[in-house]
């Protein structure tokens, strides 16, 4: 599967690419690591987690840029809304592109298209929006979005200590890396 993972990947590249507000490519690594992070000790089936993590950004790649761009809280809103639109429509092209079965689709894009403005009941759900959070304190993805937020290391930390978790265990990781990010800062 790692072969067909990497495939998905190097299909999803110009997609994050369009992506604007930050560095969608090294997110979507940070969200791939924290589910594999993930599923050592919350299980899970990782033919279908596995491509969540990989393609549930893909759909920033047809939001208008003037949005993506916005700092107006209803054009964020709105260009988040859009990403999940356009996501299934890529899935589906990238999926199939890999020999995914239709069931297997269908999965992918329900758990991806649930990652915001849901609070699903459903561990897979939970596991892709944790993943999804675990990602921001990363130590790459925390430094690469000061540059991306223009915040400084200290707002940016007390911003993203208030990230929620459905699992324990990503609760867990995260206060981990979040408390590393706090010892570099004090140490700078």
């Amino acid at each position: 599967m790692k072969e067909i993972f990497e495939r998905m990947r190097q299909l999803a590249l110009p997609y994050l690419r369009q992506e604007i507000k930050k560095d969608a490519v090294l997110h979507t690594q940070g969200v791939i690591n924290a589910m594999e992070l993930l599923l050592e000790k919350e299980k899970g089936d990782e033919d279908i987690l596995i491509p969540t993590a990989i393609l549930h950004d893909v759909g920033w790649a047809k939001v208008p840029v003037e949005l993506q761009k916005s700092n107006n809280e209803a054009d964020k809103l709105e260009a988040s809304r859009l990403h999940l639109k356009h996501a299934p429509s890529i899935i589906n092209k990238i999926l199939t592109e890999v020999g995914y079965n239709r069931s297997q689709i269908e999965k992918v894009i329900d758990i991806v298209v649930a990652h915001k403005f849901q609070n699903p009941k459903e561990l897979e759900k939970q596991l892709l929006i944790d993943a999804d959070a675990m990602s921001d304190a990363f130590k790459e993805q925390f430094y690469s979005d000061l540059e991306s937020y223009k915040t400084t290391p200290q707002e940016h930390y007390e911003f993203r200590k208030r990230n929620e978790f459905y699992t324990k265990t990503a609760r867990e990781l995260f206060d981990r890396e979040v408390e590393t990010r706090r010892r570099e800062i004090q140490m700078s």
